[in-house]
């Protein structure tokens, strides 16, 4: 199984990949009966249009983890207590200043909700890593009824002042059953504890009847540790956060922006 992070790992910098090269690179690896799987802290609707020709052959963990589809067809998810949901909301409404915060979102399995009163470039940012959005009134009190949905991740995004110490705020504050990881992007994604991208491939695993070192796995920031760990081919991109190459020795051959996870399955197959 490979399985690959998608922003500042597959995607270069303008959001996109070699499809020609990943064409190749796909061949080979069905050919050796090797299961694809893309790993996100984003929005499977998002993933699946990027891979729009393949879509329901390979497989797609999304919102770090919180859900899984195989194909078109959902596997698993894993919902946020709406109690837990309202006590986070209302320490990102009234626990920081109104300037700190860039954008909030919550995502759900079908989509991603957004403040109707966000500002119209701000909403043009969020739509470039979810693809089904959907503008709410009273963002403060969303709820799974309100939006028939099962929300399962929260995200939010810090000005670049003062960061560390607000994402330490944050997660000194958030109930005991969440926790919080850095996506990159200043952007903190808010999950049930226990919940992330290993979890996910676990399911996978079962599902296929994979072993640990039969994974390789490819990813930039702190919520793609565990699936980096977690195998003897765990592969840290050149550009890593400093607590990923502190803790995973292995890098691709290159940058994300020269095909660097590609390049690397490459050397693998």
């Amino acid at each position: 199984m490979i399985v690959t992070d998608m922003d500042g790992t597959f995607l270069n910098d303008q959001d996109g990949y070699n499809l020609a090269h990943f064409e190749q690179v796909y061949q080979r690896i069905q050919a050796k009966g090797i299961k694809f799987v893309v790993a996100s802290g984003s929005q499977y609707q998002r993933l699946q249009n990027q891979f729009d020709a393949i879509r329901q052959t390979i497989d797609f963990i999304s919102q770090n983890g919180a859900v899984i589809h195989s194909g078109n067809r959902l596997v698993d998810f894993d919902e946020i207590d709406p109690q837990d949901l309202a006590q986070t909301l209302n320490i990102i409404n009234n626990q920081f200043a109104t300037d700190t915060i860039l954008q909030h979102t919550i995502s759900g399995v079908k989509r991603t909700y957004v403040d109707s009163q966000t500002p119209a470039e701000v909403i043009d940012i969020v739509k470039r890593y979810y693809n089904a959005v959907q503008l709410v009134d009273d963002f403060a009190h969303l709820s799974n009824e309100k939006v028939d949905d099962h929300l399962t991740k929260v995200g939010v995004t810090f000005a670049s002042d003062n960061f560390a110490q607000n994402v330490k705020m944050l997660r000194n504050d958030l109930p005991q059953t969440l926790m919080s990881q850095n996506s990159g992007f200043n952007t903190e994604l808010i999950g049930n504890v226990g919940v992330n991208k290993e979890t996910a491939i676990q399911k996978l695993q079962q599902r296929y009847n994979i072993a640990n070192d039969e994974i390789a796995t490819f990813g930039d920031d702190e919520n793609d540790l565990e699936m980096l760990t977690m195998t003897p081919y765990g592969f840290a991109m050149p550009t890593a956060a400093p607590i990923v190459k502190a803790q995973v020795t292995q890098t691709t051959v290159a940058g994300n922006n020269d095909d660097g996870v590609l390049k690397t399955i490459d050397e693998l197959i």
